[in-house]
């Protein structure tokens, strides 16, 4: 929930439920944190009927690192932080085992 993170790990799940908004007007889409870190990782692309550019990815970036964390939505608990390092591994297991959670 919202209010169990730091205030860094809220100015990053506020932005992702930005982006999110923007692309879809949607709060928080299904597999949004595994696009978005995609993002990261590979460049801008297009989401919803918009585009993660260069300034959302630069946003993402800084925000994660300043939080140490990555925002995922849990249903049970809502927005949820997720150490960095920890995030890392469980993007790339995740991403291997089915590489649809990183499509539009």
């Amino acid at each position: 929930m919202q209010k169990d993170l730091t205030e860094c790990e809220l100015q990053l799940a506020i932005f992702i439920g930005d982006l999110s908004e923007r692309c879809y007007n949607a709060g928080w889409m299904l597999n949004l944190e595994y696009v978005l870190w995609n993002c990261i990782l590979s460049g801008p692309q297009k989401y919803g009927h918009d585009i993660i550019n260069e300034s959302d990815i630069t946003q993402l970036n800084k925000l994660s690192i300043l939080a140490n964390a990555w925002i995922v939505f849990d249903n049970e608990t809502g927005e949820t932080a997720i150490e960095l390092e920890q995030w890392k591994k469980q993007f790339q297991i995740a991403i291997t085992n089915n590489k649809r959670l990183i499509s539009d």
